[in-house]
């Protein structure tokens, strides 16, 4: 029984073979396939859509420059006509110059001048000292002490409130100046030498008030005064 079994499982040689061939038949199968994949190309289908290109066609060449103007240069003869008859000059008559007439002052001379003061010396100043020599008097430079005994009246300055103000907490300010006093005895020159801006008008105005001795010639002395400001 057994034995019979056996019998019938054992392979036949007719199986393998097929089996052999069949499995050789789809190796070459799947080999052929895969070199067809290598060598086979898929051809692209071109487009559809062409395109052309056009160039731009060339810019016109530029106008000819305008043709020059022919300028006719004229040329104009001018004829110089020499006069034949030379005409006379007629000059006007000058008419002759009175000397101005005048009735003058009585008592006064030749030459004089108008104004003047009788007995006076021609070619005088007007307003000159009678007998003078008609030079300016040099002005003579006294000390501070002699010009403050020579002084009659005139009050001292103030400084103005504004500038009081402008200047509060600088503890003082100091005006310096050179007056001069002529021979009436007023003062007709103040030169500054140290300003105090926006009061130097309202001082000078005051000095020119005082009133002096009159002086045989005009002395001039410098001036100081300090202001203290709180």
């Amino acid at each position: 029984m057994f034995d019979r079994y056996v019998e019938g499982t054992k392979p036949s040689w007719k199986r393998r073979a097929v089996l052999t061939v069949s499995l050789a038949l789809h190796a070459g199968a799947a080999v052929a396939l895969v070199i067809y994949s290598f060598i086979h190309v898929e051809e692209i289908t071109p487009p559809a859509l062409s395109l052309t290109f056009f160039s731009a066609p060339p810019p016109p060449p530029p106008p000819p420059p305008p043709a020059k103007k022919h300028t006719e240069v004229k040329h104009i003869e001018k004829k110089i006509v020499t006069p034949t008859t030379v005409p006379q000059l007629v000059q006007p008559k000058q008419e002759e110059q009175k000397p101005d007439e005048d009735d003058g002052e009585e008592g006064g001379v030749e030459g004089g001048v108008a104004g003047g003061v009788k007995g006076g010396v021609v070619g005088g100043t007007v307003g000159g000292t009678l007998g003078g020599t008609g030079a300016a008097v040099k002005p003579k430079n006294v000390p501070a002490h002699v010009f403050d005994s020579e002084k009659l009246s005139g009050e001292m300055p103030h400084l103005p409130d504004i500038v009081k103000i402008q200047r509060k907490g600088t503890g003082e300010a100091i005006f310096l100046a050179k007056v001069c006093v002529d021979q009436s005895g007023h003062v007709n020159q103040v030169s500054i030498m140290q300003s105090i801006p926006g009061a130097d008008n309202d001082i000078m105005a005051t000095l020119r008030t005082w009133k002096f001795k009159t002086q045989p010639v005009p002395i001039c002395s410098l001036f100081r005064i300090v202001f203290t400001i709180n």
